[in-house]
C-alpha cells in the first residue's frame, strides 16, 4: 500500500449492522447495539452505520440495503452484530452482498433481568447464522473472535483488535513491491513464486537491477546539490560515515530508491545485493536500507520478495517500522551469567548486516561486511563492502514471522519471544532473542519449508497475524507447540 513517509499502515474504514430475527423484539438488538456503540465511542472508534430501518437487519431487503449503504460509504470491512438470534439466511445474504471482509458477533446476556423476558438466544442464533455462512462458501471472508458473545464492551474491544486485523489485510491486498533484479546466484534460498505471492493481492514490479543503478547514476549527474543534502543527512544520524564521495554513494542510492517508490506507488523494495550490487554501486545498501524502514518503506536484500511481504504484515500490524535479520546462529552458554535461567535451546542469535534502524540499536554505526570484504577486496581496505550497520539490537518484545511459496499458495509461521539485553561481541547488526519452543519448530518445521531470513516486528502482535493471514487466505500458518504436543512426524520416544 502506498503511504506517506513515516505512515506506517492504512487507515481503515469500518461498517456497523446489526441483526433481529422477526420473531423476537427488535428493541433488545436495537439496545445492546446502542451499548455496543456507546463503548465504541469511549474508544473513539469511527464506524458506518447504516441508516433507516436496515441498521438492524431483519428482511433480505435490509441485508442488501445495508451492504449496499456501506458499500458506497467506502467501507473496507464490517461489524455484522448479532444483537439476538438472528436471521440466518438474512445474515449470510448480507455478507454475501458486501464482498468485503466481516467481524461475525453475537450478544451475550446481560444479567439475570434479561433471561425473563429479554433473552435473546444470539447463542443459538450464532450456531445458524455461521452454518449458513458456510453452506455458501463465505467462511474464508469472516472473522469471529476466540469469544464470539460479548458484552457491549468486549465487543468494542474486538472491533478495535479488528481494525489492527484489518490494516494488515488491506495493506497486503494493496501493496506494490519492486524488485530490482534476479535472486543472487548464491541464495537460491531466496526464490521465490511470483503466483504465490499475487495470491494475496500484492502486485509487482520486476525490474533489471540495472535500471536501480541507471537511476543512480542520472541522480548522481543531475542531481548534485540533492544527492549532498541526503549524504549529509545520512552522516548526521548514523555515526562513522565515511566523508565525501563515498558518502554521495549512500545519497544517491536513497534518492534513486524514494525515486521508484514514487513513480510507481510501492509500498516497499527488494535489491539484488550480494555481491552484484556493491561491485556496481560500489557501497553495501545496508544503512540506507535501515532508513528508509525507519520511514515505513522496508527495503530487503538478496532479492527476498517472501521476506519483503513478512515485513510489510510485521509493519501493518504493529504500526511501526521492522527489520528483516537471518535466524542465524547459536548462543554459547557462556556468553552471560543471566542466561542460566532460560532453556539453552530456545535461545537464538538473529543477525544481519544492518537494515534495522538506528533508534533500535545501541551503539549502531557504519562499518563494512566483514565477509564481503574477505571474498571481494581482501588486500586492500575496506571500500565497496562499508555501508552496513553495526550495533546490539536492544531489548524489546519481538514477533518474527515469514511466508513460504507451498505451491501457487502460500505457508506461513509466526514465533513471539523477546531480544534480551546481552551483547553478543560480535559483528553485523546482532539481537539476542528468547524463543520459546525454538529448536524444536526449527527442526521439525522450519527445515525444509522455510528459508533463513525473517521479518521482525517491535511488539507481540502474533494474534493479529495470524487472524490477517487466515483473512488472506494462508491456510496453513505454523507456531511453536508447548511441551508435550508433538509435531508430525516428531519422535515421541
Amino acid at each position: 500500500m502506498y503511504l506517506p513517509l513515516g505512515q506506517y499502515s492504512p487507515p481503515v474504514t469500518l461498517g456497523l449492522v446489526a441483526a433481529s430475527r422477526p420473531c423476537f423484539p427488535r428493541e433488545i438488538s436495537e439496545r445492546r447495539t446502542h451499548a455496543l456503540k456507546t463503548e465504541c465511542d469511549k474508544r473513539q472508534l469511527r464506524l458506518i452505520e447504516v441508516s433507516g430501518r436496515s441498521g438492524i437487519i431483519e428482511t433480505r431487503e435490509d441485508a442488501h440495503e445495508a451492504a449496499r449503504q456501506l458499500k458506497q460509504a467506502g467501507c473496507d470491512a464490517a461489524v455484522l452484530f448479532l444483537g439476538n438470534f438472528s436471521p440466518e439466511i438474512e445474515d449470510a445474504v448480507f455478507i454475501k452482498a458486501f464482498e468485503g471482509p466481516v467481524l461475525l458477533m453475537a450478544a451475550e446476556e446481560e444479567s439475570v433481568n434479561a433471561l425473563a423476558l429479554d433473552r435473546g438466544d444470539a447463542l443459538c442464533g450464532l450456531l445458524s447464522a455461521t452454518l449458513s455462512v458456510a453452506k455458501r462458501d463465505l467462511r474464508r471472508r469472516v472473522h469471529i473472535p476466540a469469544v464470539p458473545l460479548v458484552s457491549a464492551t468486549a465487543g468494542a474491544g474486538e472491533i478495535e483488535r479488528f481494525l489492527r486485523i484489518m490494516r494488515v489485510v488491506k495493506g497486503v491486498r494493496n501493496a506494490t513491491i519492486a524488485l530490482f533484479g534476479p535472486r543472487p546466484r548464491d541464495f537460491e534460498t531466496c526464490s521465490y513464486n511470483l503466483a504465490s505471492l499475487l495470491s494475496l493481492g500484492v502486485e509487482i514490479e520486476e525490474l533489471g537491477f540495472f535500471d536501480l543503478a541507471n537511476e543512480v547514476q542520472r541522480i548522481r549527474e543531475k542531481d548534485i546539490e540533492a544527492v549532498g543534502a541526503t549524504a549529509a543527512e545520512i552522516a548526521s544520524e548514523i555515526p562513522n560515515v565515511p566523508d565525501g564521495e563515498f558518502a554521495q554513494r549512500l545519497g544517491a542510492y536513497e534518492r534513486a530508491l524514494l525515486v521508484f517508490r514514487e513513480r510507481l506507488g510501492l509500498s516497499g523494495a527488494t535489491t539484488q545485493c550480494w555481491a552484484e550490487q556493491e561491485f556496481c554501486l560500489r557501497h553495501a545498501p545496508c544503512a540506507i536500507n535501515a532508513r528508509l524502514a525507519a520511514r515505513g518503506f522496508p527495503v530487503a536484500c538478496e532479492n527476498d520478495a517472501y521476506s519483503l511481504v513478512a515485513e510489510l504484515m510485521g509493519q501493518y500490524a504493529s504500526n511501526q517500522s521492522v527489520t528483516v535479520l537471518d535466524l542465524n546462529h547459536t548462543i554459547p552458554p557462556d556468553l552471560h551469567p543471566s542466561l542460566s535461567r532460560y532453556n539453552a535451546k530456545d535461545l537464538v542469535g538473529l543477525f544481519h548486516c544492518g537494515n534495522t534502524e538506528m533508534k533500535r540499536l545501541r551503539y549502531g554505526e557504519m562499518k563494512h561486511q566483514i565477509t564481503m570484504k574477505r571474498n571481494m577486496e581482501p588486500d586492500s581496505a575496506p571500500d565497496i563492502s562499508r555501508g552496513t550497520l553495526e550495533g546490539m539490537i536492544a531489548a524489546s518484545p519481538i514477533t518474527v514471522m515469514q511466508i513460504h511459496g507451498a505451491g501457487d499458495g502460500l505457508r506461513a509461521y509466526i514465533m513471539e519471544g523477546e531480544f534480551l539485553d546481552i551483547d553478543q561481541g560480535t559483528y553485523g547488526v546482532v539481537g539476542t532473542a528468547h524463543l520459546p519452543g525454538f529448536m524444536r519448530f526449527y527442526r521439525h518445521v522450519l527445515l525444509g519449508r522455510f528459508h533463513h531470513h525473517a521479518g521482525v516486528a517491535f511488539e507481540h502482535c502474533g494474534g493479529i497475524l495470524y487472524d490477517a493471514m487466515r483473512l488472506l487466505g494462508i491456510e496453513t500458518i505454523d507456531t511453536p507447540k508447548p511441551a508435550g504436543a508433538l509435531y508430525p512426524g516428531e519422535n515421541p520416544f
